[in-house]
């Protein structure tokens, strides 16, 4: 995940800058240090995120986006 995220922190409200998401890690707030995602909501983006990288390398056939 290259694209800035900005999550809120549920138990103090700051709103954290995220810029890279580790897989191995789960983002934590800045000034409390409390969890910003639920061990379930990681587990989730991790497994997805694996999926996308192993489909990303893909060769691309052109067939979507042409008109007939």
């Amino acid at each position: 995940m290259s694209d800035l995220a900005i999550i809120p922190c549920l138990n103090c409200g700051v709103k954290n800058r995220i810029r890279s998401y580790d897989p191995q890690k789960i983002p934590v707030c800045a000034k409390c240090k409390m969890k910003l995602i639920s061990e379930k909501e990681h587990a989730a983006f991790s497994k997805f995120n694996n999926n996308l990288n192993q489909f990303k390398d893909l060769p691309d056939f052109e067939v979507r986006g042409k008109n007939k």
